[in-house]
């Protein structure tokens, strides 16, 4: 099983970046940021590693020029969402029943303000929607029809869904094409996100982890951003991205090292159970991690210090 525990320090090219001051904050150098693309069987995806990577040089150079990580966090996953690539936003996949739900959220590590959307049928770009909610509404989540009218009459963009969403449920094997970000930004802010299409083959009105803040995604200041992908009934179980910061927080355990124990503790749930997944993050530092206990999981990474990459 491929796992990856990626310090920044040890991914650093050989030249620094000359970085334009940003008054909002105290300007320091380091920013990273880390997406996924969902975790894989080890099928190849070129076309979605080339995509990260492009994708992932238009976040370094507002990253540089100052952007805050939740914009940026923002700003990847509609990319992702509407690239008909992933399991999520324009490429989402049908449910049993033959139309889409898809689940979204999104979280501000410097206030832990948080907003998500989950059985959405219409919304075309989930995670501004989940954005809508954090940033327009007391709330933290809205779901079904009704929440899909309240964040519509905000201001989320709808599409017919006949026309718009482009994946039909196949008898492939299984590939949960969840995508999601996690950042650091100039200020020292944190963010993070994941939007989805959700479990293939799922029952209609079925809901993951994904919109669900401290299990498919969290942030806090000075500790760290994730976001999660696999099997987000465990996920749920697990409090999986609390469980990292809490590990972290009250357990002074490092990025990797928390990460690593509830990758496992999930993967070891018992015989004949799928607790396996994958979580992307990063510290407080930019030190990243990006570790599964899936055959693979579509990622990619970049920094002050690092060239945009990605792989599976």
């Amino acid at each position: 099983m491929l796992k990856y525990l990626l310090p920044l320090a040890l991914l650093a090219t050989t030249a620094t970046p000359t970085f334009a001051q940003d008054s909002s904050c105290d300007a320091r150098t380091r920013f990273a940021i880390i997406v996924h693309g969902g975790t894989s069987s080890g099928k190849a995806y070129p076309e979605r590693l080339a995509f990260i990577k492009t994708m992932l040089t238009e976040r370094r150079a507002e990253l540089d020029s100052g952007a805050r990580a939740i914009d940026t966090v923002e700003a990847a996953i509609v990319a992702m969402e509407d690239s008909g690539l992933f399991n999520a936003g324009k490429a989402a996949i049908t449910n049993s029943a033959g139309y889409v739900e898809t689940d979204a959220s999104i979280m501000d590590g410097r206030t832990l303000d948080a907003g998500a959307v989950a059985s959405q049928r219409r919304i075309k770009n989930p995670i501004r929607a989940a954005r809508l909610v954090m940033d327009k509404t007391r709330h933290v989540m809205m779901v079904g029809d009704r929440g899909e009218a309240a964040v519509t009459a905000l201001g989320a963009e709808t599409v017919v869904p006949e026309e718009y969403f482009t994946r039909a449920m196949t008898k492939e094997i299984k590939e949960h094409g969840t995508v999601g970000a996690a950042v650091l930004d100039r200020c020292g802010d944190l963010a993070a996100g994941t939007s989805t299409g959700g479990y293939d083959s799922k029952i209609p009105g079925r809901v993951g982890d994904s919109p669900i803040i401290g299990a498919g995604v969290y942030a806090a200041n000075g500790l760290m951003a994730g976001s999660a992908t696999g099997h987000g009934e465990y996920f749920i179980r697990h409090t999986a991205l609390r469980s990292v910061a809490a590990r972290m927080d009250f357990g002074t355990q490092s990025l990797g090292v928390a990460t690593q124990a509830v990758i496992d503790g999930m993967d070891a749930a018992g015989p004949g159970r799928d607790g396996q997944g994958g979580i992307i993050a990063v510290d407080a530092n930019g030190n990243f991690a990006a570790i599964h206990s899936t055959v693979g999981m579509i990622h990619g990474m970049t920094s002050d210090q690092m060239a945009p990459m990605a792989d599976q």
